[in-house]
């Protein structure tokens, strides 16, 4: 099933109890204030290279609204900035597991997500070509 480059679907989402625990046993940190990246390697059915969660504390933010904002924002930018990781990636190379954890402590521009977001798939694709 081709993709356009540009969308997020169900197949691209995170949803995996035992993976997302994996991601936090034993994934690594990928450092890029305001947002904290964890990732680790697995695999699933879905025919993508990362599948994505976004999580927004609840300690942080108290309203649904501005939790939901900044989530969406995350997801947005995630949206424009994966096609770099699925270039040259194809069915039977390894997949990888990514949560996205918004660490601020006030809503975020949009472009403040996306730098930051390009920042992490930057780190993400470096550490693929060092494999």
């Amino acid at each position: 099933m081709a993709h356009c480059k540009h969308t997020y679907g169900k197949d691209q989402r995170l949803k995996s109890v035992l993976i997302f625990d994996q991601v936090f046993t034993r994934g690594e940190k990928i450092k890029a204030f305001p947002i904290l990246a964890r990732h680790t390697t697995s695999t699933f059915d879905a025919n993508v290279p990362f599948q994505v969660a976004t999580t927004v504390s609840k300690r942080r933010f108290r309203k649904a609204v501005s939790r939901n904002r900044i989530k969406r924002l995350m997801r947005e930018a995630w949206r424009l900035e994966k096609h770099r990781l699925e270039t040259d990636w194809t069915k039977g190379d390894p997949q990888g597991a990514l949560i996205l954890i918004y660490v601020g402590h006030e809503i975020p521009t949009f472009e403040n997500c996306a730098d930051t977001i390009r920042k992490i798939v930057d780190v993400l694709l470096e550490k693929k070509e060092n494999q």
